[in-house]
């Protein structure tokens, strides 16, 4: 009988091992199967974007801008003979910042000006010229004039005695032969006299001098040209060029940024632009060192930019220490009384990429990336102006691990 319950009880044994076997199995399978179902999710945690009350005034976040940027560029080609100015210099308009090899031009200038004074000596001893032939032609015409007087004597003097008989057809023909040529020396003259003092033979000269005139001032201009100027005043922040090196025409030496005054630009929205409208000035704080300012209104879009929502705003303010650089960023003081509504989000939900701010947004079981215009600030939370909506949920744990679209899965 013993042996009988020993061999009972080993095979209850073996049954019991067998059966947690297969349940060790079906676990295992159980497992593996939930975690199938799960694969490609990503783990998140998410809250509400929820309408609260903020004390604090209205903050818009903007930026600095140049107020103005001019591209310095070379009108003429040649070597960088010299530089007078360097990256990061105050430049006032018409500064000379580098001068360009101009040996060249200078002697094209002193030829041109060898043959001005060579045209004008040939047109003043042409002038000389003139004078003196008139004076030879009036001379001879009134030499003419008197020989022909006298010769006009002979020949009737002559005609009489050939009619009379005492004087010979030779004689006569050779009285009025003489007469005949003086009156056609007179005739010449005249008209030798005549053509000089209808025409203006110095004209072709006076062109001449006119044309190298003209050209002295194209090469003067050119000279002015070898010396590139500043053709605002502001910062040098780009500036290329090395000594030695042959740039052409148009090339772009540097870039000269205003920043006094500096421009202050922001997007509002439709209702932070009613509260903008009517206003001339505007306070503003530095955000990286807390510096305080007041900005005037220089413009404000009348019209609602389809893509974005907003309205351009943008501010002038003085900046004569320079202390305000371009990228930097400050927060217009936009006031409002009272308490104000707003969507707020999680500060922690908030992904920064540059100048822009974005939240992902949980719908269904994948996020959207969305752009959000970013207000006022309420503890850890920040008033959403535009790109969330009340009761959305937004991702404030994992987004960094996001990208838009991707499957997405709330870990408890």
């Amino acid at each position: 009988m013993m042996r009988f319950n020993t061999s009972l009880s080993g095979w209850k044994r073996a049954a019991l091992t067998g059966l947690a076997v297969l349940l060790t199995a079906a676990s295992a399978a159980g497992c593996s199967s939930t975690s199938a179902s799960q694969g490609g999710a990503k783990p998140v945690q998410v809250a509400s974007a929820v309408k609260v009350k903020f004390d604090d005034k209205l903050e818009q976040d903007a930026d600095l801008i140049p107020s103005s940027q001019v591209n310095v560029i070379a009108k003429t080609g040649g070597d960088v003979a010299e530089l007078l100015k360097k990256r990061g210099d105050t430049v006032a308009q018409g500064d000379v910042l580098l001068r360009l090899d101009s040996t060249d031009a200078q002697r094209n200038r002193d030829k041109n000006r060898l043959s001005k004074d060579n045209l004008q000596s040939q047109l003043d001893k042409t002038a000389q010229d003139i004078v003196t032939n008139k004076g030879v032609l009036k001379n001879t015409i009134e030499k003419l004039q008197l020989q022909i007087a006298d010769l006009e004597k002979a020949y009737n003097n002559v005609r009489n005695d050939y009619d009379t008989g005492l004087a010979a057809k030779a004689q006569l023909d050779k009285a009025e032969t003489q007469l005949k040529t003086a009156r056609l020396d007179l005739d010449t003259a005249q008209k030798q006299l005549a053509n000089l003092e209808s025409t203006d033979p110095l004209a072709s000269l006076r062109i001449q001098i006119e044309s190298t005139d003209l050209s002295a001032q194209d090469i003067e201009k050119s000279l002015s040209d070898f010396e590139v100027k500043a053709p605002i005043s502001g910062v040098l922040t780009d500036f290329n060029p090395d000594q030695g090196i042959t740039i052409a025409p148009g090339y772009v030496a540097g870039v000269i940024q205003q920043l006094n005054p500096i421009k202050i630009h922001a997007d509002v929205t439709e209702t932070t632009a009613k509260l903008v409208r009517g206003k001339k000035d505007i306070p503003f704080a530095v955000q990286e060192t807390g510096d305080k300012g007041t900005g005037t209104i220089s413009y404000l879009a009348d019209v609602m930019s389809s893509g974005s929502k907003t309205y351009v705003l943008e501010l002038s303010a003085p900046n004569a220490d320079l202390k305000l650089k371009p990228g930097m960023r400050v927060k217009l003081q936009l006031g409002g009384d009272g308490k104000q509504e707003g969507i707020s989000v999680p500060i922690s939900s908030i992904v920064k990429e540059g100048n822009d701010n974005y939240v992902f947004v949980l719908v269904g079981d994948a996020v959207e990336k969305r752009k959000v215009t970013l207000g006022r600030v309420s503890g850890t939370n920040r008033e959403a102006l535009s790109g969330v909506k009340e009761g959305e949920q937004v991702v404030v744990s994992g987004q960094q691990e996001l990208k838009d679209k991707d499957k997405a899965s709330v870990s408890k």
